[in-house]
């Protein structure tokens, strides 16, 4: 409330105030209710991700899938939970090498190879490598930038 933080990376810390986390989760939930493509279930990785994806999907009545950072310490033998994707949309903070969204293409596709990714929505945008050009985001990674 007083905008004083315990600590963490920025884009982390950030979504621990929840004022600011049910606005990310407002802007979104309607950002994607009101795209044009069809899309079944929402992916996402990591601590950030896991803040606003799964109210997001509550939100728009889709399925979760959670995708485990490689080398993560985990009591889950899974590299991935959630229900298999048809047409998924990944739900990220924002974008800076791209690796992060390729492991969870691969990781999804290792499994599930007619599963098809439609496109990445960063909800930190003004920190996204790609809120520039999101064109890029389509020539480098493959996917539409959302």
């Amino acid at each position: 409330e007083d905008g004083k933080w315990l600590q963490g990376c920025d884009h982390t810390t950030i979504l621990l105030n929840r004022k600011i986390k049910n606005k990310i989760i407002e802007q979104t939930t309607s950002d994607l209710k009101n795209n044009e493509i069809y899309f079944d279930s929402i992916v996402c990785c990591g601590v950030s991700g896991l803040l606003v994806a799964p109210l997001v999907a509550d939100n728009l009545k889709k399925n979760l899938v959670i995708i485990r950072k490689k080398n993560d310490k985990r009591y889950s033998p899974f590299q991935y939970e959630g229900v298999v994707p048809q047409n998924y949309v990944i739900v990220d903070d924002l974008i800076c090498s791209g690796k992060t969204v390729k492991h969870i293409i691969n990781t999804i596709s290792e499994d599930c190879p007619n599963a098809k990714c439609f496109g990445v929505y960063c909800f930190l945008k003004d920190k996204c490598a790609y809120r520039l050009d999101p064109m890029l985001c389509k020539r480098e990674i493959g996917i539409e930038y959302l």
